[in-house]
C-alpha cells in the first residue's frame, strides 16, 4: 500500500525538525530565519506495502493514510519513496512485456534490430528529471486502470504533468535536448497518450496529443542529426523512433526527412542494415507516393494528370518489386519458407479471440515484421489499384494491360486480422498491443473502406479483438478512433452517419478525379 504519511501541512524541513511551520509560500519563514534550505510542501507517496508487486500481476492500493505496520516504516521518506519507485518501475517492465526473456538475442529466429527500445530505458539514467516522471506516470496509470484505483490514476496524471514541464525545460537546454533520456521520455509520453490519454467529448484530443509527442520525438531525432546515434542505446532508440516517425508520415500522407538519402545511409555507416531496416526504407517511400496521389487529384489539367498517374504507377510498381525482393531475402534467412499471406484460418481459429498465425512463429520480432510487411502491402497495393484504374489512356507507353495476381490488398489485410490474437496474448503484455496498433489500424480502415460484401467476417474478427483488448484496460480501439479523427478531415455530413467508414474511405481513396 502507498499513502501520504502524516497530516501536517508544513514544509518538509519543518516536519523533519518537528517544528511549527508558518506555511509561508514559496519558502516558509522558519527556514528563512534559520538560514535553512526549505524543501517545500509537495507530499510524496511512501511505500508501506503489505502485499508485494508480483510478476505479471502487479498490485497496489492507494490510501490517504494507513496505520498498518510496514516493513519500510523505519526508513526516512526518501528511502521509503525510492523503494516504491523501484517497485513501480519493476511493475512497469513486467506489465510492458511479461515474457521479457523472449527479447533476448538467442530467442530470435533472424537478426532484427527494432522494437526493443524499452530494454534501453532500463540502462538509462532513471533519475533524469523528464524520464523519471514519464516512466512512473505510465506505470502508475497502468496499475491504476488494471485495479480500478482512482488515486493511483490521479497520481499518474500529476506525474505526467511534471514530465511535460521537465520536457519543456529539456527542449530549452542545449545539452539535454541531445540525450537518450530526453528521447526516451518523449516516447514514453506518447505511449501514455496512446493507452491512458484523456477521454473527452472532443474525440480527436487523444490522437492529437499522441501526434504532438511523436512529432516532438521526430524533431529530437532531426536535431541530433543522422550521425548522432553511434552508441548502442542511441542506435536502438533511433531504430524504433524511426519506425514511429515513418508511421506518422504514412498516417498524415506527408513525407519527412527520414525518406532522404542521408538518413537512410549515414546512421548505418558503423553497422550493416538488417532486414527490418530495409523494410523501414520501403515504408518510408509510402508517404511520398501517397502525397503524389493526393496532388494528382488536385490537378486541373487532365492530360498532365494522366501522365503523372502513369509515372506514379511506375514508381509504385518499383516499390512493389523492392518489397517482393525484401520478402524473398527474409524467407531465405529462415529454416523454412514463410507464406506471404495467411489464406485460411487454422482449426484453432474458432473465435476471433483465439486467432493466431496459421503457421508457427515463436519469434515475436519476426511476427511484427511480417505484420508490418502485410500493412505495407495493403497500402501499396491499394494505391496501385487506384492508380491503375484511374488511367484512362490505355495506349500510353509502358502501361501494363493488367496487374499481377499478387497485388491483393484484401489478402494482406485478412492476414493482419487473423494474426491479431497472437499479439494480444497475456504473455505479450502492453508491448504486443503497442506493436500491433499500426497493422490493426491499417486492416480495420481497409475493411471499413471496402465495398466488398464479403468483408463482414473480418470486420467482426477485428471488432472482437479490439473488444478483448478493452476488457484488459488497453483501449486501443478508442485511441485509433481518436487518431483517425485527428488525422482525417472531411465535411461534417460526410462523417456523421458512420464516422469510421467515412473517414476510412477518405483516407484510402481521397477524392478520386471525376
Amino acid at each position: 500500500m502507498v499513502g501520504v504519511p502524516g497530516r501536517s501541512k508544513g514544509c518538509k524541513t519543518c516536519r523533519r525538525r518537528k517544528k511549527g511551520c508558518d506555511l509561508q509560500q514559496p519558502t516558509c519563514g522558519n527556514c528563512i530565519r534559520g538560514g535553512l534550505l526549505c524543501e517545500g510542501y509537495a507530499r510524496q507517496w511512501t511505500f508501506v506495502a503489505n502485499e508485494p508487486v508480483t510478476r505479471g500481476d502487479a498490485t497496489a492500493v492507494v490510501a490517504k493514510r494507513s496505520t498498518a505496520k510496514s516493513p519500510f516504516s523505519f526508513l526516512p521518506d526518501p528511502l521509503s519513496r525510492t523503494a516504491f519507485e523501484i517497485q513501480s518501475v519493476s511493475a512497469f517492465f513486467d506489465l510492458y512485456f511479461p515474457a521479457n526473456e523472449l527479447l533476448l538475442p538467442e530467442s530470435a529466429t533472424v537478426a532484427l534490430n527494432f522494437s526493443n527500445w524499452i530494454t534501453v530505458v532500463q540502462r538509462l539514467d532513471l533519475e533524469d528529471a523528464a524520464l523519471k516522471p514519464a516512466l512512473l506516470a505510465f506505470c502508475l496509470a497502468r496499475i491504476g486502470v488494471g485495479h480500478n484505483d482512482q488515486a493511483l490514476s490521479e497520481q499518474a496524471i500529476k506525474l505526467y504533468g511534471t514530465a511535460l514541464k521537465e520536457m519543456n525545460l529539456a527542449l530549452c537546454n542545449g545539452s539535454r535536448i541531445h540525450t537518450d533520456e530526453t528521447l526516451a521520455a518523449g516516447k514514453l509520453m506518447a505511449h501514455y497518450e496512446m493507452f491512458h490519454g484523456p477521454t473527452t467529448p472532443k474525440l480527436k484530443t487523444r490522437g492529437s496529443n499522441w501526434k504532438a509527442h511523436t512529432e516532438g520525438v521526430i524533431k529530437l531525432i532531426q536535431v541530433r542529426g543522422p550521425l548522432g546515434f553511434d552508441s548502442e542505446n542511441a542506435r536502438l532508440l533511433f531504430t524504433d523512433s524511426r519506425l514511429s516517425a515513418i508511421i506518422t508520415a504514412i498516417t498524415s500522407r506527408k513525407p519527412n526527412f527520414l525518406a532522404t538519402t542521408p538518413w537512410q545511409t549515414l546512421p548505418y555507416e558503423s553497422r550493416p542494415k538488417d532486414v527490418s531496416d530495409e523494410l523501414h526504407d520501403i515504408m518510408a517511400a509510402l508517404p511520398v507516393l501517397l502525397e503524389e496521389w493526393d496532388l494528382i487529384q488536385a490537378c486541373q489539367d487532365e492530360s498532365v494528370a494522366q501522365q503523372r498517374l502513369l509515372r506514379l504507377l511506375q514508381r509504385c510498381r518499383a516499390a512493389d518489386r523492392s518489397l517482393r525482393r525484401w520478402f524473398a531475402a527474409l524467407s531465405s534467412q529462415l529454416p523454412s519458407p514463410l507464406p506471404s499471406i495467411i489464406r485460411t484460418p487454422t482449426e484453432q481459429q474458432n473465435t476471433p479471440e483465439r486467432d493466431c498465425f496459421s503457421f508457427e512463429v515463436s519469434d515475436h520480432m519476426l511476427a511484427i515484421t511480417l505484420a508490418l510487411f502485410w500493412s505495407t502491402c495493403v497500402l501499396l497495393h491499394g494505391l496501385i489499384i487506384m492508380t491503375f484504374t484511374s488511367i484512362r489512356s490505355p495506349g500510353l507507353s509502358d502501361m501494363p494491360k493488367k496487374l499481377p495476381e499478387h497485388v491483393d490488398p484484401h489478402g494482406y489485410a485478412t492476414s493482419i486480422s487473423r494474426s491479431i490474437g497472437y499479439f494480444i496474448r497475456p504473455e505479450m503484455g502492453i508491448w504486443g498491443v503497442q506493436l500491433i496498433g499500426f497493422p490493426l489500424g491499417v486492416s480495420w480502415m481497409y475493411f471499413m473502406s471496402s465495398e466488398d460484401a464479403n468483408v463482414d467476417e473480418e470486420r467482426q474478427r477485428l471488432g472482437a479483438n479490439i473488444e478483448a483488448m478493452s476488457r484488459t484496460g488497453l483501449s486501443l480501439g478508442t485511441f485509433l478512433t481518436s487518431l483517425q479523427a485527428a488525422t482525417v478531415t472531411g465535411s461534417d455530413h460526410a462523417i456523421s452517419d458512420d464516422p469510421w467508414r467515412a473517414r476510412s474511405r477518405l483516407w484510402f481513396r481521397g477524392n478520386p478525379r471525376s
